[in-house]
């Protein structure tokens, strides 16, 4: 009985190591598992079935500040948003070589450049905050790591998503099937709550000016240390390099924007940054459109995401700057 018993736990633990193992296998090959929310939009792309989109790779602000859809209403190019929140330069490297992968060859790429996220450090990049090793494969935390990614920060993430998925992915999991269980922010569900064309429509239709108030200095508290330290020639600047690298060779345009800000954002720059910055981003060799001054403060309800109507307002200006989805 006991020589039954001691089978009967080994084959269990088999079995159980085995179900690990192969859901930490098809977790990388299969984005539905490990980054729901670039599969779901990328699902939303795919059923538009469209022939070279312009594709717009973002953060928060072009996941609610880039409506899609009335982009190609207005130019008769097929557009989708591909904005994510929390998303930099290395992020958006990650995502182009995915869609890419995947067969999507846009027909102009727009990739909002966040400044904060410009940022870097003796730690890293401050991206590695927000993209973890367990939403990337293998290939994936060898190419963040190019770019800064601290190895001793992602790859054990990614390892314990190979290993004990169930743990490391749960989150994933129970965001797809129950995400009422979670806090908004661990459910994984930005993609599923877009329109067709990716665009998110912003949580806010007003605010008060005491709310407003309380938005702006949360935002201010978020990114002015960075602002104040920001060099824009570090390691993410080396992933912008490395996407406009990658669409030269695919003869694929890149046009580099600056998303619209309040002025109460804009105060957060130091002297001579925007020029930094902008002689940064031209030396680049591609069209650089700067919105950051587009939308009136009463635009926003924190300073730099936009309600509905600064984000038609903006799209509709993009729209006139780029004619049928080309550059000039």
């Amino acid at each position: 009985m006991r020589r039954r018993a001691a089978v009967a736990v080994l084959v269990a633990v088999g079995l159980f190591a085995a179900v690990q193992l192969g859901f930490g296998t098809a977790a990388d090959t299969d984005a539905r598992l490990r980054d729901p929310a670039f599969a779901d939009k990328f699902a939303k792309l795919e059923r538009l079935k469209c022939d070279r989109p312009a594709v717009m790779l973002g953060s928060s602000r072009t996941l609610l500040g880039f409506h899609a859809e009335r982009f190609e209403q207005a130019t008769g190019s097929p557009a989708f948003n591909f904005g994510t929140p929390a998303t930099g330069p290395i992020s958006h490297l990650v995502y182009l070589n995915r869609l890419l992968d995947r067969g999507i060859t846009p027909k102009v790429l727009l990739l909002e450049l966040l400044p904060p996220m410009l940022a870097d450090g003796d730690g890293g990049p401050i991206e590695q905050t927000f993209l973890s090793g367990e939403r990337l494969t293998g290939d994936e935390v060898a190419t963040v790591e190019g770019f800064g990614f601290r190895p001793d920060a992602v790859r054990p993430k990614w390892r314990e998503s190979v290993y004990a998925p169930w743990y490391s992915l749960r989150c994933q999991v129970v965001g797809r099937v129950a995400p009422s269980w979670l806090p908004w922010n661990h459910r994984y569900d930005w993609g599923r709550k877009t329109d067709p064309h990716g665009w998110a429509t912003p949580p806010r239709t007003s605010v008060t000016e005491e709310e407003r108030g309380e938005q702006v200095a949360k935002a201010r508290a978020e990114y002015a240390d960075t602002l104040a330290g920001l060099n824009p020639q570090g390691r993410p600047l080396d992933a912008v390099k490395r996407i406009v690298t990658i669409c030269r060779e695919r003869g694929i345009p890149v046009v580099l924007v600056l998303m619209p800000e309040a002025t109460t954002f804009r105060a957060m720059y130091p002297a001579g940054l925007d020029e930094r910055i902008d002689g940064t981003l031209k030396s680049l060799g591609v069209r650089l459109i700067d919105a950051r001054g587009w939308l009136a403060d009463d635009a926003f309800y924190d300073g730099h995401h936009p309600f509905t109507g600064g984000a038609e307002r903006f799209t509709d200006e993009l729209a006139k700057r780029l004619p049928a989805g080309d550059t000039p």
